[in-house]
């Protein structure tokens, strides 16, 4: 199904300003780009009007049992996204022991809810990666540093040393060697956060060996006030010289902007490669398994719930949850769940204040009656409490981190749950619309959710408009695009964005999704 996409504005993803011109489509390939002979009999789009990009890359995403179970991913096909990557923020499930993955799931299942029992299992990283092949996406994958501690030490709070860092490392750098595009980390959840920095320093000179990339969720400040959680990861990247890139990476109060790179300037100077990226709202999303205390965490499902349900250890339980509370829920904050075991629940879209509420409890009662009442699958939405000062110095903010060339954007979606977060059916929707508000050119906006994405998670084939790249092309009339996403109703379509290409072939027309699913499993590289 050759295609020439005739007469529309190009902006190919490289920085280069936008041209009129077209694109011709062989097969899976981009075969040429500007002026373009029409090839006779040839399927023509008139993209007059319309502004051609390559496909848009969300290279933070929690999609990957979604992907499963829904290979079409609408929320990401109505942004214009034809690549996305899964296994961030140190959750994933491969590689993974055969008897383990149901725990892995259940540990986890705030944020991706179950695995129908229909839905195939593995065990090794390509298997897991082979299972996202022929989604209406592309797909890459991180390899979760979860994972990497599960195969060697189980659920436990144990350093890795001696042996259990060999089998660590074995783990590693065969799902390295089976196409994984990093390793990620997620130091505020478990058992990952039971790491010490010399794992990590360990496990990341394994990572720079293969050129990969390490992406990191930082760990929490909780118990020690004067550990500062950005210096740990700038320690990693100067000693390692690992290409490390910050996730969901902003401010969140009156601090200078400057503050969250200021960190990294150093390790940059010593010749580390360092990005960041953010989402572009002011809260977020999250498995309510999070607030509980790393003691409470150990051991798998069915360690936690007992403790949860335990007499004895509810005033320990308490007051450690109700420190790590705050540190999610700040100054009277909440968060609204979004997710939870039994889908008709009265629970869903109530904040945990108003639960609590209910049942004459506090909040924090209110999380641990929650998580056994579900099996620990509830998954929450933060919701807005700050004042509209902070708010616009925040969205300030974030445009100046979006102008520093070392930021891209990443949805962090959860596209789990009818209720999810606005972010996973509106993010790129969103910072194209206010990026255009601010009068960001076309081509910058475009290179940071295309090229530049691609460039750091080295997807080789992908993220530009250029002879021999494959064919991932998104039409779009920019000046109409707009996120529709809110609280009210948080799968809400965008606007502007109406045809994508996967691999030379229309996932979506004029709006319109045409059920094709020519996405492809990527490997790093690739």
């Amino acid at each position: 199904m050759d295609c020439l996409i005739h007469g529309g504005r190009i902006v190919d993803g490289t920085g280069r300003p936008p041209y009129q011109g077209d694109v011709l489509i062989r097969r899976d390939e981009i075969a040429a780009v500007g002026q373009v002979d029409e090839p006779e009999g040839i399927w023509k789009i008139d993209a007059q009007g319309l502004v051609v990009t390559p496909g848009l890359i969300d290279a933070h995403t929690h999609a990957e049992l979604a992907l499963m179970q829904n290979r079409q991913q609408p929320n990401a096909l109505y942004q214009g996204i034809s690549t996305m990557v899964v296994g961030q923020c140190g959750l994933g499930f491969a590689p993974v022991e055969p008897d383990d993955l149901e725990n892995a799931i259940q540990m986890n299942s705030g944020i991706f809810g179950r695995l129908p029992e229909s839905c195939p299992r593995w065990r090794s990283f390509s298997e897991f990666l082979g299972l996202l092949d022929g989604c209406a996406v592309n797909v890459g994958a991180m390899v979760s540093h979860n994972a990497v501690r599960q195969i060697a030490c189980g659920y436990r709070n144990l350093p890795l040393t001696g042996e259990r860092l060999v089998v660590a490392l074995s783990a590693l750098d065969q799902a390295l060697s089976e196409g994984a595009l990093g390793l990620s980390v997620g130091l505020s959840y478990y058992p990952g956060g039971y790491s010490d920095t010399k794992e990590l320093i360990e496990l990341c000179r394994a990572v720079q060996k293969r050129d990969a990339l390490f992406c990191v969720h930082m760990r929490l400040d909780v118990n020690n006030p004067d550990f500062k959680p950005m210096n740990e990861i700038a320690r990693v990247a100067e000693e390692t010289l690992v290409r490390t890139n910050m996730l969901h990476h902003r401010t969140g109060g009156f601090e200078p902007y400057t503050d969250v790179t200021a960190p990294f300037e150093r390790a940059i100077k010593a010749g580390a490669q360092v990005s960041f990226e953010f989402y572009p709202y002011l809260v977020g999303s999250g498995l309510v398994l999070a607030v509980v205390p790393d003691w409470a965490q150990e051991g798998g499902p069915d360690e936690i719930l007992r403790r949860l349900e335990s007499k004895e250890l509810r005033p320990r339980l308490m007051k450690d949850l109700e420190h790590r509370y705050g540190f999610f829920f700040p100054d009277g904050a909440t968060g609204r769940i979004y997710l939870t075991r039994d889908r008709y629940s009265p629970d869903r879209g109530r904040t945990i204040d108003e639960i609590a509420r209910e049942h004459g409890e506090t909040p924090c009662e209110a999380v641990v009656r929650l998580l056994i009442e579900n099996r620990l699958e509830v998954g929450f939405n933060g919701v807005e409490f700050k004042s509209k000062a902070l708010q616009d110095k925040l969205y300030d903010d974030q445009y100046h981190l979006f102008m520093d060339d070392r930021y891209t954007v990443g949805s962090d979606s959860i596209p789990s749950g009818g209720l999810s977060h606005p972010r996973t059916s509106g993010a790129f929707a969103r910072i194209l619309s206010q990026m255009r508000r601010r009068g960001v050119p076309m081509e910058t906006v475009i290179r940071k959710l295309s090229g530049k994405p691609a460039e750091i998670y080295h997807l080789n084939d992908r993220g530009t408009l250029q002879p021999g790249k494959k064919a991932d092309v998104c039409l779009m009339d920019y000046e109409r695009v707009e996120d529709g996403a809110d609280e009210s109703f948080t799968r809400r379509k965008p606007e502007g964005i109406s045809t994508l290409f996967v691999n030379g072939l229309p996932v979506m027309r004029e709006g319109t999704l045409t059920g094709e699913l020519s996405g492809r499993a990527l490997t790093r590289g690739k």
